[in-house]
């Protein structure tokens, strides 16, 4: 997906300090910019990050062509809000809900709507949940109408019905539609979590 790939390489490392932002946190801006200007400093307190590294990282995508800056703050250009709309194609979220039995208390959950039967090491998937700063992730899948752990195949009713009516109710999921539940200590954490896993998703079925 050309979005994935421009947003890759507008925070492709370079020489001299490792930055505190990276391709996840290009993907978080512009899901907050989508819905209009945002200032820096309230990016960086959404964002869990400095300040410097928000600069360098709008920056970055300034130079990608993905968002400008005024006195309202940073918004979305027409190329910003194209991108967007494309990835919104494939990827709804992030959404917060409060569940019962599954996690306890508040995470945040993303749907990937992928085009064809996925196969995927839920082990790999975790772990970039981890690497991107959450504690980890719970991965689902929708089939029949019902929600079901992929690498067991046991259904999430047989469990956790109330969890399940909630994120059914919240998203509606199609056959083959993956929910990525992010787990973290903050609101951040969970939601850096969730669309790592959601991205490394996309990234191993959309061309």
């Amino acid at each position: 997906m050309r979005v994935l790939k421009e947003l890759k390489s507008a925070v492709k490392r370079l020489p001299g300090p490792t930055p505190s932002f990276n391709f996840i946190h290009a993907v978080m801006m512009i899901l907050l910019l989508e819905e209009g200007p945002i200032g820096r400093k309230r990016l960086a307190d959404l964002m869990d990050i400095g300040e410097g590294s928000v600069r360098s990282l709008i920056r970055r995508l300034r130079e990608a062509g993905y968002l400008k800056v005024d006195r309202d703050g940073c918004y979305l250009t027409k190329k910003g809000l194209r991108e967007v709309k494309e990835l919104r194609k494939f990827l709804k979220g992030p959404v917060e809900l409060d569940l019962r039995d599954l996690v306890r208390g508040k995470v945040t959950i993303f749907l990937v709507r992928v085009p064809y039967r996925l196969e995927f090491n839920v082990v790999d998937l975790r772990d970039e949940a981890v690497r991107a700063g959450g504690r980890g992730a719970i991965i689902l899948a929708s089939k029949g109408g019902h929600l079901f752990f992929p690498d067991t195949m046991e259904p999430l009713e047989k469990y956790k019905s109330t969890d399940e009516s909630l994120i059914r109710e919240a998203f509606h999921p199609s056959d083959g539609d993956i929910l990525v539940i992010g787990l973290g200590e903050s609101r951040t954490e969970s939601n850096l979590a969730a669309l790592a896993v959601s991205l490394a998703v996309l990234e191993r079925t959309i061309q």
